[in-house]
């Protein structure tokens, strides 16, 4: 943006300077026509009036050209017919051949700015021009005029062909610049210059914007099983399908590798989920060679989505919630679209002042786990939301419903105290190692201890492995005794980690899962509770 307002303005000195030779050009033709004296200029009112004139119509046409709202072709066409009747008269006149020289000034000038065709057109009307004079002086030098006229056309053909190739070539290199050169998105680059223009435009406007970061699912493993050249192709489908779905709504881009990203400005989150599930199913509907080497058979994509100003106020925080909101999407089912929420957000809104800086330390805490161990990442928001629906379906007060969002949020911080090697062991754990895992509801318990803010979720996080016929851990509570809310995450909690595949073992189906957890009926989970869950869990598609 920054480089086509720099060419404008060069382009606008060089038609000004030109406008200021001809028309100094013209005022020394007024002076030949009325005979004044050069001796005597300085002292003759009237010639330096004629000059002041013609000297102050240039700084107009600037003017004029800055700050018309009209469009600036309209203004040249006006200045240009008003300079050539003002020459026509003054030629007819003064019938000096050389003096027809200043009839090239409407060819230049709209050929340096506007191209070939409004050149010819310039050339055309200066050309009339030309024989209308001549006519007027009975043909006195025609030959030399039809001569001029060709000049007129080859000067119009000439500069209007060289401004068209400059342009043309201009626009070639511009978009070499700014878009991806396989899938012809914006790049990187042009994203981040976009973004920064609409967020400003959008504040100025307080107006919405959102944003889109979508991933290939499982693309490596396309990749490497058909090799490159096949992978481009899912590349350049996508992009397409993303171009036609945005026509005429945002900016669509490739943010780096199966990356992209599209800038919705004035757009709510619903109306933005919409389009994302559009572009979600066109991509899941589409057919790709090989693609039964992926693992649901065909060629999928995770969005993730964010807001400008309802959930993030700068250009990095709206990428960096658009991003969470991607990664939870694919690391909770993947072909999926996720609109950002944070508990922790919302926490930050209900805590006391000297509250926030515990829960930053929590919010670190948990970044630091999801280093050590993706999967505990994924666990959790998964369990979150499931134990969301289930509230949904029984109606729960808002009470119990979000202290069972936070605790099984939070359930997993206490692994924060076990070492990577043993959270990420493939195999079965030896007894010490067993012992020591057995701590962490204690230990995140512990961690939560000083919020008072989340004092009522600190049992759920305690307990959430207690069994229903007392043999859990760590305090050995049984049946009602065994918070309801922990109660519920029990349940929740191996519901996930059984439908999750692990280094050490394969993921299994929901209605297995739901034949599983049923063999522990009344034993490990409550059986009121885990027949109202395991019905939720069948009668819902995306579970």
């Amino acid at each position: 943006m920054n480089y086509k307002y720099k060419r404008k303005k060069i382009i606008d000195n060089y038609i000004f300077i030109s406008q200021v030779v001809f028309f100094l050009l013209l005022g020394i033709l007024i002076l030949r026509v009325y005979n004044f004296s050069y001796e005597t200029f300085y002292t003759d009112s009237l010639q330096v009036f004629i000059f002041i004139i013609l000297l102050s119509l240039i700084p107009f046409i600037k003017i004029l050209n800055y700050n018309s709202k009209f469009k600036p072709i309209y203004i040249d066409t006006i200045v240009i017919f008003l300079y050539l009747i003002i020459v026509c008269y003054f030629i007819t006149i003064e019938k000096e051949s050389i003096f027809k020289i200043i009839l090239l000034m409407p060819v230049v000038v709209i050929s340096i700015k506007y191209g070939l065709r409004p050149s010819f057109l310039a050339a055309f009307v200066s050309s009339l021009a030309l024989i209308t004079i001549s006519l007027v002086n009975s043909n006195i030098s025609f030959d030399a005029d039809i001569m001029l006229s060709g000049v007129l056309f080859l000067l119009a053909w000439l500069l209007g062909n060289m401004t068209e190739t400059e342009a043309k070539i201009r626009e070639e290199l511009e978009r070499l610049a700014t878009h991806d050169g396989l899938t012809d998105l914006l790049n990187h680059r042009s994203f981040q210059s976009i973004l920064d223009e609409k967020i400003t435009e959008a504040k100025r406007k307080k107006s919405s914007l959102s944003l889109l970061l979508l991933d290939i699912d499982y693309f490596k493993v396309y990749n490497d099983s058909l090799g490159h050249q096949k992978g481009d192709i899912v590349l350049k489908t996508v992009a397409d399908i993303m171009k036609n779905a945005t026509e005429g709504k945002g900016y669509c881009a490739r943010y780096g590798g199966e990356e992209f990203v599209i800038i919705l400005p004035e757009t709510s989150i619903h109306e933005a989920r919409k389009l994302a599930d559009t572009i979600r199913e066109q991509i899941e509907k589409t057919e790709f060679i090989g693609m039964q080497v992926l693992p649901k058979g065909k060629v999928t994509v995770s969005i993730g989505i964010a807001q400008l100003p309802l959930m993030a106020d700068t250009k990095e925080k709206l990428i960096q919630k658009a991003d969470e909101a991607l990664y939870k999407a694919k690391f909770v089912s993947k072909n999926k679209v996720e609109v950002y929420y944070s508990v922790f957000d919302e926490l930050s809104l209900i805590l006391k002042d000297e509250e926030q800086e515990l829960l930053n330390s929590i919010r670190t805490l948990t970044t630091v786990i999801n280093a050590k161990d993706r999967y505990t990442y994924g666990h959790s928001e998964r369990t979150m939301e499931l134990c969301r629906n289930y509230s949904r379906l029984l109606k729960f007060d808002d009470f119990l419903t979000k202290n069972l969002i936070y605790g099984s949020l939070l359930h997993d911080i206490g692994k924060i105290e076990i070492s990577r090697e043993v959270l990420n062991k493939p195999k079965k754990l030896n007894q010490s190692e067993w012992e020591m895992f057995k701590q962490h509801p204690q230990w995140g318990a512990d961690i939560i201890r000083p919020i008072k803010t989340l004092q009522d979720s600190l049992e759920i996080i305690l307990y959430h492995h207690e069994n229903y016929d007392g043999t859990g851990y760590p305090k050995g509570l049984k049946g009602k005794d065994i918070p309801i809310g922990a109660r519920i995450l029990r349940i929740v909690d191996s519901y996930d980690a059984i439908t999750t595949k692990r280094p050490y073992k394969e993921a299994m189906s929901k209605e297995q899962a739901v034949e599983e957890l049923a063999k522990y009926s009344g034993t490990h989970y409550d059986p009121i509770i885990l027949e109202q869950f395991c019905e939720m869990i069948l009668k819902k598609d995306d579970v």
